[in-house]
């Protein structure tokens, strides 16, 4: 009952409850988006190759181009930022449904992807800096991001779900359709918010041309370490796989069970308030969690690799957590925007260098060698957290109402 109180108390503060509600259905663009255009392209082209193409095309756009969105919506507002990207959005996705209607060539379903991708809206900033504006005791900012993380794993299983059900019923090219209402419903929903709207009347104004980011060493690290967790998780997902080849087992046993550890992990390190300042405590998560990826290298029976993985996704899901909190607390309130976008393309870029290397790495090498790799970077992370200076808990002001926060540090 402890725990389900620390949720009530997150909950209750003004408006915040209709922000996560909303925030929850944009998520599940991600949840359905990579999979409907797998299968979208894939019909239409005939070719895996060709759809791997536009889905891959839709999340390097994502990556890029969400540092902008972020600067808009701190610069002109988040109601701004929102409109235009879902506008944007939905424009690219009906011209990819028009294309594949009309039986063009498949070539060019690559391009409208990108763009669809590049216009995607900045959502899970816009939510998450409302949450740092307005949510002011530290516990129930935390219970507020374990729940993020909590629905965000919940997503990856709803999301493709829902695409299954849309095709099974429907045509094919439907399950774009779908993904581009559900988004652009949600965007609105999340944009008519009272809270967005009291978070952008009294926003701090932010000058300055192109990405100026109040990039103080801290926030510079916390980038990176992000990057260097979501390397570590990518790497996970491809070496399970070929170990699960290995074992003849499904990898999507593997895959439901790193998925579930996340989604007990985030809910539980919601509901309890745990000793130690948000820098040591990401250093402990990180540190676990490397190991037990090394753990994986060993080649286990699939039963003990079933119950690392889980451990591995319940030391993650409070790790995302925390990384989303210091990120907040190393930022402006003039750039929060801004710095949870980049926090967005850290971990896309981070997850697809940890895919792509690690991949590599397990076909020249093996599954071990793979596993290695992984843990490596998610024990770097762990060390690099603990170094002297790390372990402070911010000064008062770079929670964000500061005066010139963190410039003495760039």
């Amino acid at each position: 009952m402890a725990v389900i109180a620390r949720y009530g108390s997150a909950l209750s503060h003004p408006g915040i409850a209709r922000v996560v509600t909303a925030a929850f259905v944009c998520r599940m663009l991600s949840g359905m988006v990579s999979l409907a255009l797998l299968l979208v392209a894939e019909d239409a082209s005939g070719s895996y190759a060709n759809a791997g193409a536009v889905s891959g095309a839709y999340a390097v756009a994502l990556a890029f181009t969400s540092p902008v969105w972020g600067r808009i919506a701190d610069r002109r507002g988040s109601r701004t930022a929102l409109a235009w990207a879902v506008c944007l959005q939905t424009l690219f996705f009906g011209l990819f449904a028009v294309l594949v209607a009309a039986s063009v060539w498949p070539g060019l379903l690559i391009p409208a992807a990108f763009c669809a991708g590049a216009a995607t809206p900045p959502a899970a900033a816009v939510s998450n800096a409302v949450y740092m504006a307005v949510v002011s005791d530290e516990d129930d900012r935390k219970t507020l991001f374990a729940l993020c993380g909590l629905l965000t794993e919940s997503v990856f299983v709803c999301g493709p779900l829902l695409v299954a059900a849309i095709v099974a019923v429907l045509p094919v090219l439907y399950a774009v359709v779908v993904t581009a209402a559900v988004s652009f419903v949600g965007v609105w929903w999340l944009r008519a918010a009272p809270a967005v709207r009291q978070v952008d009347r009294e926003r701090p104004p932010l000058a300055g041309p192109g990405l100026r980011l109040d990039w103080n060493r801290r926030q510079a690290h916390i980038q990176l370490v992000v990057a260097a967790a979501a390397f570590a998780i990518g790497g996970v997902q491809v070496t399970v796989t070929a170990h699960a080849g290995e074992l003849g087992t499904s990898a999507g046993l593997f895959v439901a069970a790193l998925a579930c550890g996340g989604v007990l992990g985030s809910f539980l390190y919601g509901g309890f308030r745990l000793p130690g300042t948000g820098p040591v405590q990401l250093s402990a998560a990180l540190g676990l969690y490397g190991v037990c990826i090394l753990a994986l290298g060993l080649g286990p029976a699939t039963l003990l690799t079933v119950a690392l993985l889980v451990v591995i996704g319940f030391v993650n899901g409070p790790a995302d957590a925390i990384e989303t909190v210091l990120v907040g607390e190393y930022a402006s309130a003039a750039t929060r925007a801004q710095a949870f976008a980049f926090l967005v393309a850290s971990n896309w870029v981070g997850f697809a260098a940890g895919s792509f290397v690690t991949g590599v790495v397990v076909q020249h090498a093996s599954t071990t060698a793979g596993a290695l790799t992984a843990g490596a970077a998610a024990l770097f992370a762990a060390a690099s957290m603990a170094l002297p200076g790390e372990s402070r808990r911010p000064r008062k002001g770079r929670s964000g109402e500061g005066r010139g926060e963190g410039r003495g540090e760039g």
